[in-house]
């Protein structure tokens, strides 16, 4: 072998000692790849142990090189010898390592595709993630959907149940009913018959036949006024003596948009400020749904009057679950309840009786017109406004303007909220508007639940209680004692008229016999005037002297024209004098019969209006 050849055995036989151990190093950073997909700091590893190999080679070829320089030179020591023996060897092994190197590069690729793969798959298993969280998030969506669906079912299956248990204990309730109440009931029904029936027709039959006159308006229309002006007052009168809580006290009723405050100053009222006063419920919702009397009592009591007029009583429970939510629940209401009455031991309601309404606003016809009659029984409307509402509900105006005609009171409430320049501007709103709508105001009151409460008492202690309420009985009676009074002197006067028809016929009789003594007077001198003279060479005949003949002419002249004329009159006068008597003794037995109506109609009057005085 040359000297060439043994360098290169040399030189391959150190470069396989460093391939084998860079292949070496490649397997084991072939597998330290792999590990480095699965963490950051294997990579490091990988890098470090490349840069040792690295410095090994180095060092390796250095020593070769020595090697290499000493072969050239012909200094071969044994260490060399031995490596060239062994250099056929590490051929082997080198190629045994390109084999490894290539199955290993086999695998890498292998490897390369099944993490593709892998990547591939994981890509689809993110876009099926992401498609299942979108449909998660529908879902999420959808059951919130069906969950407000069903708390809003589950509301609505509550208002449903709870208006079931009201109307359960409405129509449960039992009536309350004393001997007295049915006795003073009937008493007044006897009364009503007598005033719509006898005591309105007198008054048809008086007004229409003698156009009599009421309020300056004579005749049927007078009647009508009439008419109108009794059974009003009736209805005011009956309606305050068959509710024991109003009567002999003075009523007002309280009126406002939702939210004005005005269930927390009738509470206000109610307490005087003491909180241990029983008051009414106050809520977000429209609690007063249904017109409600608060008035005094010897206990806390509730009660409605229900559709056809009894008063029942119900527990304090069933009266605090009114609510416009419950009462929406139950077509026709009205015919079950037309008010509630609610009763406190309370000293601050003596000799008052207060009304908390629901207002005019109201989509439900029934409501409008249940509240509208309630306030007509009142004395007085206070109307309460929030002065941040900043509006006035026209339909409201309207109601008032045409429905009701009661003195009217404005509460501008939560004053407190605003500054004092504000409040004027809302009052001075509210002012003008009323004003153009034709309405008078008796007083504007600024209120607050910081307000003194005399502002709100003072006005209400004002407040003239309607008279007919009280005195509608006796007006009746002083009505009738007025008309006997009137026909008494219109019968007085009647009978004066015929009495002096009567005597003018016998004036006009003499009058008459004296025109026909004079007439035969007159006949009998004009009868005397001519003389029969008897002749005895010519015929007899009647003679006078042209004395006597003008004197007969006068006579003929003054029968003919001025005694006839005188009977015709005469006997004119008697005819019109005997009409006159007719007439006026009709008259006289018409105005009799009259007062006997009337006197009938009072006579009635005492026995209808004895136990109810």
């Amino acid at each position: 072998m040359g000297t060439t050849s043994i360098i290169y055995l040399v030189i391959a036989f150190f470069a396989g000692v460093i391939i084998a151990n860079i292949f070496k190093g490649g397997k084991k950073s072939d597998d330290k790849s792999q590990t480095a997909a699965k963490s950051a700091n294997n990579d490091s590893e990988a890098k470090a142990k490349y840069e040792a190999l690295l410095k090994e080679a180095n060092t390796k070829c250095q020593e070769l090189e020595k090697q290499l320089k000493d072969a050239l030179n012909e200094k071969i020591d044994e260490s060399v010898k031995t490596s060239l023996a062994e250099a056929d060897k590490l051929k082997k092994k080198i190629k045994d390592l390109e084999d490894e190197l290539e199955e290993a590069e086999d695998d890498l690729d292998n490897a390369k595709k099944k993490l593709k793969n892998k990547d591939n798959e994981f890509a689809d298993l993110q876009d099926n993630f992401i498609k299942e969280q979108k449909k998660c998030t529908e879902l999420q969506g959808e059951l919130s959907n069906v969950k407000d669906q069903l708390n809003d079912k589950i509301e609505e299956l509550n208002l449903k149940v709870a208006s079931l248990n009201f109307i359960q204990e409405i129509l449960s309730a039992k009536e309350i009913s004393t001997a007295d109440t049915n006795k003073l009931n009937k008493n007044i029904d006897f009364f009503e018959s007598f005033v719509k029936g006898q005591f309105t027709d007198i008054n048809s039959y008086l007004y229409t036949t003698y156009n009599l006159p009421w309020n300056n308006i004579e005749g049927k229309a007078g009647f009508e006024n009439k008419k109108k002006y009794f059974h009003d007052a009736f209805e005011q009168w009956a309606s305050t003596k068959r509710k024991s809580w109003l009567d002999g006290k003075t009523t007002i009723a309280f009126v406002g948009e939702f939210s004005a405050g005005k269930t927390s100053i009738v509470n206000r009222i109610l307490s005087q400020d003491n909180p241990s006063i029983p008051q009414l419920p106050v809520s977000t919702k429209a609690t007063t749904a249904i017109p409600t009397y608060i008035a005094g009592g010897i206990a806390v009591s509730y009660s409605f009057i229900s559709g056809d007029g009894k008063r029942k009583a119900i527990l304090e429970d069933t009266f605090k679950k009114v609510s416009k939510d419950i009462l929406d629940q139950v077509k026709g209401v009205s015919s079950l309840i037309k008010y509630f009455v609610i009763t406190y031991k309370n000293p601050n309601l003596n000799g008052l009786s207060i009304l908390d309404t629901p207002g005019f606003n109201s989509n439900d016809s029934e409501d409008r017109e249940r509240t509208i009659d309630v306030i007509n029984e009142c004395d007085a409307l206070f109307w309460v406004f929030d002065v941040n509402a900043g509006t006035i509900n026209r339909s409201s105006i309207s109601v008032i303007k045409e429905k009701l005609n009661k003195p009217l009171y404005v509460v501008i409430n939560k004053v407190d909220t605003k500054a004092d320049s504000e409040v004027l501007k809302v009052e001075n709103l509210i002012k003008k508007t009323l004003a153009d709508a034709g309405l008078h105001v008796q007083k504007f009151i600024r209120f607050s639940s910081k307000a003194p409460l005399a502002n709100i008492m003072t006005p209400i202690k004002a407040v003239n209680k309607i008279a007919t309420r009280d005195t509608f009985v006796s007006d009746v009676r002083n009505d009738l004692e007025q008309l006997l009074r009137d026909f008494d002197s219109k019968v007085k006067d009647a009978n004066k008229r015929h009495n002096d028809a009567v005597q003018e016929k016998y004036s006009i009789s003499n009058d008459f016999a004296n025109c026909m003594n004079a007439l035969q007077n007159d006949c009998e001198t004009a009868r005397n005037l001519p003389k029969w003279v008897k002749y005895y060479f010519r015929k007899d005949k009647f003679e006078m002297t042209e004395d006597e003949g003008n004197r007969l002419k006068q006579l003929l002249d003054n029968i003919a024209v001025d005694r006839i004329l005188a009977l015709n009159t005469k006997f004119k006068e008697g005819v019109a004098n005997a009409e006159d008597i007719q007439q006026t003794w009709s008259d006289l037995c018409n105005l009799k019969e009259a007062w006997g109506k009337i006197n009938d109609c009072f006579e009635q009057y005492k026995k209808v209006s004895k136990d109810i005085a």
